[in-house]
Protein backbone atom coordinates (compact mmCIF):
# COMPACT_ATOMS: atom_id res chain seq x y z
CA UNK A 1 0.00 0.00 0.00
CA UNK A 2 3.10 2.14 0.52
CA UNK A 3 4.65 1.59 -2.59
CA UNK A 4 1.39 2.04 -4.36
CA UNK A 5 0.46 5.58 -2.44
CA UNK A 6 4.15 6.66 -3.28
CA UNK A 7 3.55 5.66 -7.03
CA UNK A 8 0.05 7.73 -7.16
CA UNK A 9 1.95 10.91 -5.63
CA UNK A 10 4.50 10.44 -8.57
CA UNK A 11 2.34 9.66 -11.04
CA UNK A 12 0.13 12.94 -10.48
CA UNK A 13 3.12 15.06 -8.95
CA UNK A 14 4.45 14.22 -12.85
CA UNK A 15 1.45 15.04 -13.95
CA UNK A 16 1.12 18.41 -12.55
CA UNK A 17 4.57 19.24 -13.81
CA UNK A 18 3.95 18.02 -17.30
CA UNK A 19 0.68 20.44 -17.28
CA UNK A 20 2.47 23.25 -15.99
CA UNK A 21 5.51 22.93 -18.57
CA UNK A 22 3.08 23.25 -21.69
CA UNK A 23 1.06 26.42 -20.06
CA UNK A 24 4.47 27.48 -19.69
CA UNK A 25 5.24 26.96 -23.16
CA UNK A 26 1.57 28.18 -24.00
CA UNK A 27 1.83 30.87 -22.13
CA UNK A 28 5.26 32.10 -23.35
CA UNK A 29 4.37 31.41 -27.27
CA UNK A 30 0.83 33.73 -26.82
CA UNK A 31 2.39 36.00 -24.36
CA UNK A 32 5.87 36.33 -25.10
CA UNK A 33 7.84 38.27 -21.70
CA UNK A 34 9.94 41.27 -22.83
CA UNK A 35 13.79 41.50 -21.53
CA UNK A 36 14.14 44.74 -19.94
CA UNK A 37 16.59 45.60 -23.36
CA UNK A 38 13.33 44.73 -25.36
CA UNK A 39 11.38 46.73 -23.09
CA UNK A 40 14.18 50.12 -24.15
CA UNK A 41 14.60 49.68 -27.67
CA UNK A 42 11.85 51.76 -29.83
CA UNK A 43 10.15 49.80 -32.96
CA UNK A 44 10.10 51.46 -35.76
CA UNK A 45 7.45 51.01 -38.46
CA UNK A 46 7.60 51.75 -41.95
CA UNK A 47 4.90 53.54 -43.79
CA UNK A 48 2.95 51.88 -46.11
CA UNK A 49 3.03 52.84 -49.47
CA UNK A 50 -0.45 55.00 -51.32
CA UNK A 51 -1.85 52.06 -53.13
CA UNK A 52 -4.15 54.51 -54.96
CA UNK A 53 -3.16 55.75 -58.23
CA UNK A 54 -1.20 58.42 -58.70
CA UNK A 55 1.38 60.19 -61.05
CA UNK A 56 5.42 59.58 -60.32
CA UNK A 57 6.77 63.42 -59.13
CA UNK A 58 9.29 63.01 -62.61
CA UNK A 59 6.36 63.09 -64.53
CA UNK A 60 8.15 65.08 -67.60
CA UNK A 61 5.95 68.09 -68.43
CA UNK A 62 7.44 68.89 -71.59
CA UNK A 63 8.78 66.48 -74.58
CA UNK A 64 10.49 67.42 -77.97
CA UNK A 65 10.81 65.54 -81.36
CA UNK A 66 12.06 65.92 -84.40
CA UNK A 67 10.47 65.70 -88.03
CA UNK A 68 10.23 62.51 -89.26
CA UNK A 69 11.78 61.16 -85.54
CA UNK A 70 9.59 58.94 -83.36
CA UNK A 71 7.71 60.99 -80.63
CA UNK A 72 7.60 59.08 -77.22
CA UNK A 73 5.52 60.85 -74.97
CA UNK A 74 5.67 58.65 -71.38
CA UNK A 75 2.72 58.98 -68.86
CA UNK A 76 4.10 57.48 -65.59
CA UNK A 77 1.27 56.44 -63.79
CA UNK A 78 1.39 54.30 -60.79
CA UNK A 79 -0.01 51.86 -58.68
CA UNK A 80 -2.87 51.52 -61.34
CA UNK A 81 -4.44 48.11 -60.35
CA UNK A 82 -7.74 47.59 -62.40
CA UNK A 83 -7.50 51.53 -63.59
CA UNK A 84 -6.81 52.26 -67.39
CA UNK A 85 -4.93 54.90 -68.86
CA UNK A 86 -5.95 57.46 -72.14
CA UNK A 87 -4.42 59.55 -74.13
CA UNK A 88 -6.33 62.72 -75.10
CA UNK A 89 -4.95 65.42 -77.93
CA UNK A 90 -6.17 69.03 -76.06
CA UNK A 91 -6.21 70.93 -79.81
CA UNK A 92 -9.61 69.37 -80.52
CA UNK A 93 -10.49 67.05 -77.39
CA UNK A 94 -10.23 64.06 -79.05
CA UNK A 95 -9.19 60.39 -77.53
CA UNK A 96 -6.34 59.06 -78.97
CA UNK A 97 -5.61 55.76 -76.89
CA UNK A 98 -7.42 53.58 -74.00
CA UNK A 99 -4.62 51.24 -73.21
CA UNK A 100 -3.22 49.82 -75.60
CA UNK A 101 -6.26 50.37 -78.21
CA UNK A 102 -6.46 53.16 -80.48
CA UNK A 103 -9.19 54.96 -81.31
CA UNK A 104 -8.69 57.34 -83.84
CA UNK A 105 -7.88 56.83 -88.09
CA UNK A 106 -4.29 58.05 -87.73
CA UNK A 107 -2.30 55.30 -87.64
CA UNK A 108 0.48 57.12 -86.60
CA UNK A 109 -0.77 56.99 -82.92
CA UNK A 110 -0.27 54.26 -80.99
CA UNK A 111 0.38 53.36 -77.23
CA UNK A 112 1.89 50.48 -75.00
CA UNK A 113 3.40 49.93 -71.81
CA UNK A 114 7.33 49.88 -71.16
CA UNK A 115 7.85 46.56 -68.98
CA UNK A 116 11.21 48.06 -67.95
CA UNK A 117 9.28 50.83 -66.43
CA UNK A 118 5.68 50.49 -66.54
CA UNK A 119 5.28 53.33 -68.19
CA UNK A 120 2.33 53.92 -69.84
CA UNK A 121 3.63 55.80 -73.80
CA UNK A 122 2.23 57.48 -76.40
CA UNK A 123 4.13 56.85 -79.61
CA UNK A 124 3.73 59.40 -82.72
CA UNK A 125 5.47 57.75 -85.89
CA UNK A 126 6.32 60.63 -87.88
CA UNK A 127 5.11 63.73 -86.11
CA UNK A 128 4.92 66.96 -88.09
CA UNK A 129 4.87 70.46 -87.08
CA UNK A 130 1.30 70.45 -86.60
CA UNK A 131 1.56 67.44 -83.99
CA UNK A 132 2.69 70.10 -81.74
CA UNK A 133 0.84 70.78 -78.64
CA UNK A 134 -0.51 69.74 -75.54
CA UNK A 135 -0.99 65.66 -74.46
CA UNK A 136 -3.55 64.74 -71.32
CA UNK A 137 -2.68 61.38 -69.78
CA UNK A 138 -5.98 60.00 -68.11
CA UNK A 139 -6.56 57.96 -65.29
CA UNK A 140 -10.19 55.86 -65.02
CA UNK A 141 -10.31 57.04 -61.21
CA UNK A 142 -13.19 58.76 -59.14
CA UNK A 143 -12.95 61.65 -59.72
CA UNK A 144 -10.74 61.39 -62.68
CA UNK A 145 -6.77 62.35 -62.37
CA UNK A 146 -5.01 63.68 -65.63
CA UNK A 147 -1.55 64.74 -66.30
CA UNK A 148 -1.09 67.20 -69.39
CA UNK A 149 2.66 66.93 -71.47
CA UNK A 150 3.79 69.47 -74.26
CA UNK A 151 5.13 68.52 -77.41
CA UNK A 152 7.22 70.17 -79.12
CA UNK A 153 7.94 69.27 -83.09
CA UNK A 154 10.91 70.88 -84.10
CA UNK A 155 13.18 70.87 -87.59
CA UNK A 156 16.67 69.93 -87.65
CA UNK A 157 19.07 72.40 -89.79
CA UNK A 158 22.78 71.95 -90.51
CA UNK A 159 25.12 74.87 -90.83
CA UNK A 160 28.39 74.90 -91.53
CA UNK A 161 30.09 77.46 -89.55
CA UNK A 162 32.55 80.31 -91.11
CA UNK A 163 30.54 81.78 -93.81
CA UNK A 164 30.20 80.73 -97.31
CA UNK A 165 34.05 80.75 -98.37
CA UNK A 166 36.97 79.92 -96.78
CA UNK A 167 40.75 81.22 -97.85
CA UNK A 168 43.64 79.73 -96.75
CA UNK A 169 47.59 79.46 -97.59
CA UNK A 170 48.93 76.07 -99.04
CA UNK A 171 50.23 73.48 -96.48
CA UNK A 172 47.77 75.15 -93.74
CA UNK A 173 44.98 73.24 -91.69
CA UNK A 174 41.90 73.24 -92.77
CA UNK A 175 39.16 72.42 -90.12
CA UNK A 176 35.16 72.31 -90.80
CA UNK A 177 32.38 72.08 -88.32
CA UNK A 178 29.15 70.88 -89.35
CA UNK A 179 26.51 71.70 -86.31
CA UNK A 180 22.97 70.14 -86.56
CA UNK A 181 20.75 72.06 -84.19
CA UNK A 182 17.49 70.97 -82.88
CA UNK A 183 17.65 67.32 -82.96
CA UNK A 184 16.65 65.90 -80.03
CA UNK A 185 18.01 62.27 -81.15
CA UNK A 186 21.44 62.28 -82.47
CA UNK A 187 21.45 62.09 -86.53
CA UNK A 188 22.67 58.28 -87.58
CA UNK A 189 24.99 59.99 -89.46
CA UNK A 190 27.14 62.74 -90.72
CA UNK A 191 27.97 62.49 -93.99
CA UNK A 192 30.89 64.84 -95.80
CA UNK A 193 31.64 65.43 -99.35
CA UNK A 194 33.93 67.44 -101.21
CA UNK A 195 33.08 68.16 -104.81
CA UNK A 196 29.77 66.26 -104.54
CA UNK A 197 31.52 63.08 -103.81
CA UNK A 198 32.07 61.37 -100.83
CA UNK A 199 34.82 61.82 -98.59
CA UNK A 200 36.81 58.60 -97.60
CA UNK A 201 38.49 59.52 -94.08
CA UNK A 202 38.19 56.23 -92.85
CA UNK A 203 41.84 54.56 -94.29
CA UNK A 204 45.45 55.76 -93.73
CA UNK A 205 47.53 58.18 -95.65
CA UNK A 206 44.18 59.64 -96.81
CA UNK A 207 45.10 63.17 -94.36
CA UNK A 208 41.76 63.80 -93.40
CA UNK A 209 40.10 63.06 -90.19
CA UNK A 210 36.59 63.33 -89.06
CA UNK A 211 35.17 63.85 -85.16
CA UNK A 212 31.34 63.76 -84.41
CA UNK A 213 30.04 64.42 -81.37
CA UNK A 214 26.58 65.10 -79.70
CA UNK A 215 25.27 67.24 -76.27
CA UNK A 216 21.76 68.02 -75.86
CA UNK A 217 19.97 68.62 -78.87
CA UNK A 218 23.30 69.84 -81.02
CA UNK A 219 25.21 67.50 -83.04
CA UNK A 220 28.59 68.60 -84.32
CA UNK A 221 31.09 67.11 -87.24
CA UNK A 222 34.48 68.44 -87.40
CA UNK A 223 36.49 67.31 -90.81
CA UNK A 224 40.17 68.52 -90.36
CA UNK A 225 42.70 68.29 -93.13
CA UNK A 226 45.92 68.73 -91.78
CA UNK A 227 48.42 69.58 -94.68
CA UNK A 228 45.85 71.34 -97.59
CA UNK A 229 46.83 71.94 -101.00
CA UNK A 230 45.51 73.28 -104.04
CA UNK A 231 43.57 69.78 -105.16
CA UNK A 232 41.77 70.36 -101.50
CA UNK A 233 39.79 73.54 -102.74
CA UNK A 234 36.47 73.33 -104.05
CA UNK A 235 32.95 72.95 -102.91
CA UNK A 236 32.34 71.31 -99.50
CA UNK A 237 29.23 69.99 -97.89
CA UNK A 238 28.16 68.34 -94.85
CA UNK A 239 25.02 65.36 -95.22
CA UNK A 240 23.12 64.60 -91.99
CA UNK A 241 20.77 61.93 -92.00
CA UNK A 242 18.24 63.62 -90.45
CA UNK A 243 18.48 67.28 -91.91
CA UNK A 244 19.74 69.46 -95.42
CA UNK A 245 23.26 69.68 -96.21
CA UNK A 246 25.58 72.76 -95.52
CA UNK A 247 27.87 73.85 -98.41
CA UNK A 248 31.30 76.11 -98.14
CA UNK A 249 34.00 76.66 -100.73
CA UNK A 250 37.39 76.59 -99.60
CA UNK A 251 40.30 78.29 -101.62
CA UNK A 252 43.98 77.04 -101.31
CA UNK A 253 45.99 80.06 -102.35
CA UNK A 254 49.89 79.64 -102.94
CA UNK A 255 51.53 81.74 -100.32
CA UNK A 256 55.41 82.96 -99.45
CA UNK A 257 54.74 83.14 -96.08
CA UNK A 258 54.65 80.37 -93.40
CA UNK A 259 51.65 77.98 -93.12
CA UNK A 260 49.34 79.29 -90.75
CA UNK A 261 46.24 77.72 -88.95
CA UNK A 262 42.69 78.02 -90.43
CA UNK A 263 39.75 77.28 -88.77
CA UNK A 264 36.11 77.74 -88.78
CA UNK A 265 34.42 78.12 -85.28
CA UNK A 266 31.32 79.60 -83.52
CA UNK A 267 32.86 83.16 -82.64
CA UNK A 268 34.99 84.26 -85.56
CA UNK A 269 36.72 82.84 -89.13
CA UNK A 270 40.32 82.64 -88.92
CA UNK A 271 42.54 82.88 -92.46
CA UNK A 272 45.85 81.90 -93.19
CA UNK A 273 48.28 84.78 -92.66
CA UNK A 274 46.38 87.17 -90.83
CA UNK A 275 44.61 88.50 -93.77
CA UNK A 276 40.75 88.67 -94.09
CA UNK A 277 38.29 86.28 -95.37
CA UNK A 278 37.82 88.79 -98.23
CA UNK A 279 40.24 88.76 -102.00
CA UNK A 280 40.61 92.23 -101.97
CA UNK A 281 42.33 91.71 -98.80
CA UNK A 282 44.89 89.73 -100.35
CA UNK A 283 46.10 93.14 -102.83
CA UNK A 284 46.71 94.84 -99.48
CA UNK A 285 50.34 94.65 -98.63
CA UNK A 286 50.77 94.89 -103.04
CA UNK A 287 48.53 98.37 -102.62
CA UNK A 288 51.20 99.71 -99.52
CA UNK A 289 53.73 99.10 -101.57
CA UNK A 290 52.52 100.98 -104.81
CA UNK A 291 51.93 104.29 -102.76
CA UNK A 292 55.54 104.01 -101.00
CA UNK A 293 57.02 103.91 -104.36
CA UNK A 294 54.89 107.23 -105.62
CA UNK A 295 55.87 108.58 -102.48
CA UNK A 296 59.47 108.38 -102.93
CA UNK A 297 58.96 109.59 -106.63
CA UNK A 298 56.80 112.75 -105.89
CA UNK A 299 58.94 114.00 -102.78
CA UNK A 300 62.20 114.48 -104.84
CA UNK A 301 60.13 116.25 -107.41
CA UNK A 302 58.18 118.76 -104.71
CA UNK A 303 61.48 119.36 -103.07
CA UNK A 304 62.93 120.62 -106.61
CA UNK A 305 60.19 123.05 -106.78
CA UNK A 306 60.44 124.57 -103.73
CA UNK A 307 64.50 125.19 -104.37
CA UNK A 308 64.17 126.61 -107.52
CA UNK A 309 61.04 129.09 -105.95
CA UNK A 310 63.66 129.58 -103.21
CA UNK A 311 66.45 131.13 -105.57
CA UNK A 312 64.41 132.92 -107.86
CA UNK A 313 63.42 135.17 -104.89
CA UNK A 314 66.41 135.75 -103.72
CA UNK A 315 67.45 136.49 -107.11
CA UNK A 316 64.65 138.79 -107.44
CA UNK A 317 65.33 140.37 -103.73
CA UNK A 318 69.08 141.00 -104.99
CA UNK A 319 68.09 142.96 -108.08
CA UNK A 320 65.82 145.22 -106.40
CA UNK A 321 68.66 146.14 -103.84
CA UNK A 322 71.26 146.96 -106.97
CA UNK A 323 68.44 149.10 -108.37
CA UNK A 324 67.59 150.68 -105.14
CA UNK A 325 71.54 151.65 -104.99
CA UNK A 326 71.47 153.14 -108.44
CA UNK A 327 69.03 155.24 -107.64
CA UNK A 328 70.44 156.78 -104.84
Amino acid sequence: MITSQRAQKWHLFCLLLTTGLWTCAAEVRINPILSSDDENTTRVTTPAVSREPHFAPDSPREVVAAVGAPAHIPCKARSLGAKSVSWIRHRDLHMLTVGAFSFTNDDRFTAHRDPSSGDWVLVIRRPQLSDSGLYECSLSTKPVITHTVKLSVVVPAAELLGGSDVFLDHGSALNLTCVVRHSPVPPEFVLWYHRDELVNYGGRGHGVDVETTHSGSTTRSSLLVANATQKDSGKYSCKPANAGNASVVVHVLKSETPAAMQTTNSSSHVVASGSAGHPSMLLLPTLVSLMHGLCLLFIPLVLHVDIARFFAASKLRERSEVVSAVDR
